[in-house]
């Protein structure tokens, strides 16, 4: 849920962004002159400006969400695969076997 959120975040601050580049573009192409586009340079940086902020508060939140289901998401494999072992443990015993004799014969060639 908190992932969706962020996502629509994220969506609606990169489309904010693109409205404002092509808001910037339009200013600048409606400019005549050196004047004109003297004139309109601290509007441009303005917009410029409020759209990078809302687009890095956007990924920050994207982020810090992200980092913080991330004990969760190591907890639940963990727990699966402590189930997968004790379901299985022979499986679980040649897996680890089979891993260490490769990790032997790889550390061996060396």
């Amino acid at each position: 849920m908190a992932q969706e959120g962020s996502e629509r975040k994220l969506t609606a601050a990169t489309q904010a962004a693109q409205r404002t580049i092509d808001e910037v573009r339009r200013l600048l192409d409606e400019s005549k002159d050196g004047e004109q586009l003297a004139a309109r340079v601290a509007e441009v940086q303005q917009r410029l400006r409020a759209s990078i902020e809302s687009f890095e508060d956007a990924v920050g939140h994207a982020i810090a969400e992200g980092v913080a289901r991330l004990p969760e998401s190591v907890e639940d494999e963990l727990a699966e695969a402590e189930r997968r072992i004790r379901e299985n443990p022979l499986r679980a015993v040649a897996i680890a076997a089979g891993i260490g004799l490769l990790v032997g014969l790889l550390l061996r060639r060396r």
